[in-house]
């Protein structure tokens, strides 16, 4: 079997396969796939098991932990639905299919960062339609670049074609400076994203800490590096899946994530971390970096104290279906 899940759903079988069944057919096939994945990769699932039994075994009880960890892998297997829907559907279907499933009446806090001209830091988190967010607001009429790290060449091919299709610029991890590539388009005015969650390449500060999930952490580095040294805006934003035919897309600028509120932060990176862990708290079924979770070396435990987000009352949650 493939070295992990990405790779194994992206096998060239499986995706022919799922190219000429249909997306109604497909979404149950990646589902089925899934379950034997996660059937011979045992240690895998435990994994993921155990970092949501160890985030919340303070404030849930045991049925609702088993609740939340079938939820956690469905949302999982909706995020390589939603991945491959992405890359192999056209660009007018992909269009029609935004226009009618994804809310969006945040959009102008982007509209005022871009005005000061130094270029957006578009800090998002593996949530929800993660993977609907660049494309979506490319054809919005933004300059949008990605960093992409692919799990298999194909994917990384595809990627790169539907990137040229949208003018979206790709910054790719494997052979670019990407510190350097972030702060030229920075400097150029354009939206690049970058993701508050790649565990596995947290750079964590010795002398800044906080508690992420019940975790005692140095906060990464990167973002705050960043900023001071592009001076661009920072804007935070997540593509919650109400279900997979209904997305609210939820943005905050700078000014929201400083917000003093009932945890204060030290630092943007810090602040955009807090926020993003508001909606783990309440959402976990969305995050999918629960395994990497497990496995990220910490010093100690700190009280599981879930914050409450302004943004989540007018959210309103249904179970994940699709029927296309």
């Amino acid at each position: 079997m493939a070295k992990n899940l990405s790779s194994f759903l992206q096998w060239q079988p499986n995706v022919s396969l799922i190219q000429k069944m249909g997306w109604p057919m497909a979404f149950r096939y990646v589902s089925f796939l899934g379950s034997l994945y996660y059937f011979f990769r045992a240690k895998e699932k435990r994994k993921i098991i155990d970092a949501i039994q160890e985030a919340f075994a303070e404030t849930r009880h045991s049925q609702e932990i088993r609740t939340i960890t079938r939820d956690v892998f469905r949302g999982i297997l909706h995020h390589y639905c939603e991945k491959l829907f992405n890359a192999y559907e056209s660009v007018p279907n992909l269009k029609a299919f935004f226009d009618q499933s994804i809310e969006a009446p945040s959009l102008y806090k982007i509209d005022d960062a871009l005005k000061q001209e130094k270029g957006i830091l578009f800090v998002t988190g593996h949530f929800g339609g993660i993977e609907y967010i660049p494309i979506f607001l490319s054809l919005h009429g933004y300059p949008i670049s990605v960093i992409i790290k692919c799990a298999t060449d194909r994917l990384k091919e595809k990627l790169h074609e539907r990137a040229r299709e949208l003018g979206i610029r790709v910054i790719d991890a494997g052979q670019e400076n990407v510190l350097g590539a972030v702060i030229r388009d920075l400097r150029e005015n354009r939206v690049v994203f970058i993701e508050c969650d790649e565990i596995e390449e947290w750079k964590p500060s010795k002398t800044e800490k906080m508690s992420f999930l019940g975790r005692r952490i140095g906060v990464d580095k990167t973002i705050n590096l960043l900023q001071r040294r592009s001076g661009a805006q920072v804007v935070f934003g997540l593509l919650h899946r109400v279900s997979l035919e209904k997305y609210s897309f939820i943005i905050r600028n700078s000014q929201d994530v400083m917000e003093k509120g009932s945890v204060s932060v030290s630092s943007i990176g810090a602040g955009l971390l807090k926020v993003f862990e508001h909606y783990v708290w309440h959402y976990p079924d969305r995050w999918y970096q629960w395994k990497k979770f497990s496995e990220f070396g910490v010093s100690s435990k700190t009280s599981l104290q879930p914050a409450q987000s302004p943004n989540l009352s007018a959210l309103q949650t249904a179970p994940s279906s699709r029927a296309m």
